[in-house]
């Protein structure tokens, strides 16, 4: 009997023991956990910060920045937001933003969605346009949920004090006071960089990297028309004709102003009677020059009233509508790009790049666009899916110091890609946990790079516990025509050098039409735009006009190639000795030239490779 009821009890007790830790460990997180963030929560009392001490101090309130502040104050740890405006409507408001298209990656022929947890909070609830009103009400009811996360508006960054690259401390000047506040880790989520300035981190700006100065990404001008017929609009919405056909009608408009063009038109149902038209852009605009800026947007707005003009006598469904309001200022895609620890380039793109260093995924296509100007898209590379490096966020010079949005460490060309805005929103909640996981471990992002694989993977897995995507993938381009992989074939070093610089397309398709017959001007004004951006000093009006006879429709012989390379570089030969002239004096190496027979056609990959050959020779 006595031994039948210390059996009894030893079942009971070990029945307790499963239900406790089934509870703690199972139930207790999910009923415990914010959403997005299954992390374990740090007691806010854990680290003795002081009253203007705080673990992490973000600075710009764009939705980067508040994706960071909050992934760091849901940790538990104490955290400050800094914005130099009075609200927190940011660059989504001011610009009049009223779409965002999450992305999706493509792992193993499966697609998974790289935009999760404060993205989704911030912008799922959201119907499939939003106003700037309906965006800072939801970035409101997120910080008021968070007892870790201070909040100081109308404030900018006066001075730093910085020690052998340890940022120790910033001077904030607020309303009727200056204070000076200490951070273990500090990030710039200022579309400018108005922390990296103060603290000298070198950088370029616009295009400059590509050689081409004082040129930056064209400006966007969302506008607002009134007295359309919402109701006809959200039916017609419904079909894939009826989006077809108002991109069709506005494609078909005849712009006014030089510097306008309207890239992938479309719409937003803002409330029962207002539109908001997104697509038009304004080009060639010196970011640094107030008064340009001024006149662009004298431009924009005229040629948006123009173009409400044409939609009320083309369209039914806007036969009414009258223009009410251009955006507070322009969206600025690019200004300042600053030095990180590692440069994202488009080459990491195109490869589909795993970093062990990743903090994000992404699979926005890189879009070169800004160098042309009429209506079309011009898609460099669409990736599968490829990985942001944290090296990317860490400014050279600084340790303890994250950077966020366009202007971090990556190419002018591969920002267009990694600068979307849903993947700067998903990489700030991403530098919040980083910065977490810095204050936790007592090793600087900095510290952290350096410290090896191990510290990596820790890295990784607190990331992706914290809901970010970072699944592990090998991915490579195919040639749409024959399923080989791209960095296979024998022309890729010279795809790569052209796609770096944006000088040759894939599309959506990344298709680069390797085996097309080319025609002279192809190979014409390739290799003219090579020089200017490769090798942009032996470039100038000489080139252009001996290059100006081969700008024609005809095709494109051995000799004829040769032709073009030898005028570009003003090397002299006989009329019909171009190609042997090109062979004998070295140029191009023979395994380029040997491609090359007389009478056949050549192809797109050869011309490739002879206008880079052709370029490396004189760089």
């Amino acid at each position: 009997m006595m031994n039948m009821k210390r059996d009894n009890l030893i079942k009971n007790l070990i029945i307790a023991v499963l239900i406790f830790i089934t509870f703690w460990f199972g139930v207790r997180p999910i009923i415990t956990r914010k959403p997005g963030n299954n992390l374990t929560k740090i007691r806010s009392d854990a680290y003795d910060f002081a009253e203007n001490e705080y673990a992490t101090i973000v600075i710009g309130s764009e939705p980067e920045g508040v994706a960071a502040a909050l992934a760091c104050a849901r940790t538990g740890l104490k955290t400050l937001l800094v914005t130099e405006d009075a609200d927190l409507g940011s660059y989504i408001k001011q610009s009049m933003i009223s779409y965002m298209n999450p992305q999706q990656g493509v792992i193993k022929g499966k697609k998974i969605p790289l935009n999760k947890g404060i993205y989704q909070e911030i912008f799922g609830k959201l119907t499939v346009g939003f106003s700037g009103q309906d965006y800072e009400e939801s970035i409101k009811k997120l910080l008021e949920r968070e007892k870790n996360l201070d909040v100081i508006y109308n404030a900018v960054v006066s001075e730093t004090d910085l020690e052998e690259g340890t940022l120790k401390g910033i001077y904030i000047q607020e309303p009727g006071a200056r204070n000076y506040y200490k951070a273990n880790v500090f990030i710039d989520a200022t579309q400018k960089g108005d922390l990296l300035a103060l603290c000298n981190t070198p950088y370029f700006k616009g295009s400059e990297d590509l050689g081409i100065q004082n040129f930056y990404a064209p400006l966007e001008f969302n506008f607002r028309v009134t007295g359309a017929d919402a109701e006809a609009l959200k039916k017609g919405r419904k079909t894939t004709n009826f989006i077809d056909e108002f991109k069709l009608v506005l494609l078909a408009y005849k712009k006014f102003n030089p510097r306008t063009k309207l890239v992938s038109p479309s719409f937003i149902i803002y409330d029962d009677n207002d539109v908001v038209i997104s697509g038009l852009q304004v080009f060639n605009v010196d970011v640094e020059d107030e008064e340009d800026l001024k006149s662009a947007y004298k431009e924009a707005e005229e040629e948006a009233r123009l173009l409400t003009a044409f939609l009320k006598n083309t369209l039914v469904s806007f036969k009414d509508c009258t223009y009410k309001a251009g955006p507070e200022s322009f969206f600025i895609p690019e200004y300042r790009h600053y030095e990180g620890r590692y440069r994202l380039t488009v080459t990491d793109i195109l490869e589909n790049r795993d970093f062990k260093d990743k903090v994000g995924l992404c699979s926005q296509e890189v879009d070169a666009s800004k160098f042309t100007n009429d209506n079309t898209k011009y898609i460099v590379i669409k990736p599968h899916v490829y990985s942001i490096p944290l090296g990317s966020l860490v400014p050279i010079n600084l340790d303890n110091v994250l950077m966020l949005g366009a202007k971090a460490g990556f190419t002018s060309l591969a920002s267009t890609s990694a600068g979307s805005i849903p993947t700067r929103i998903t990489i700030g909640e991403a530098a919040g946990l980083v910065s977490a996981y810095s204050t936790i471990r007592a090793i600087s992002p900095a510290g952290i790079l350096s410290a090896g694989d191990n510290e990596l993977k820790a890295l990784k897995k607190y990331i992706s516990r914290g809901g970010v995507e970072l699944a592990d993938f090998s991915e490579d381009i195919l040639i749409p025509e024959t399923e080989e992989k791209l960095t296979d074939y024998w022309a890729y070093p010279y795809i790569r050098d052209l796609v770096e610089y944006g000088l040759i397309s894939g599309g959506e398709e990344n298709d680069f039409k390797l085996n097309y017959e080319a025609s002279q001007d192809v190979m014409a004004v390739l290799i003219k735009n090579a020089m200017l951006k490769m090798a942009p000093d032996s470039y100038g009006a000489s080139v252009n006009q001996a290059l100006k006879p081969y700008e024609n429709k005809e095709k494109l012989t051995d000799e004829k190639a040769a032709e073009i390379i030898l005028n570009a570089l003003s090397i002299p030969y006989n009329e019909g000795s171009a190609l042997q002239v090109l062979k004998n004096k070295g140029i191009v190496p023979s395994q380029v030239t040997d491609r090359l027979s007389s009478g056949d056609k050549v192809t797109l990959d050869v011309v490739y490779a002879l206008v880079v050959e052709a370029v490396r020779s004189i760089r």
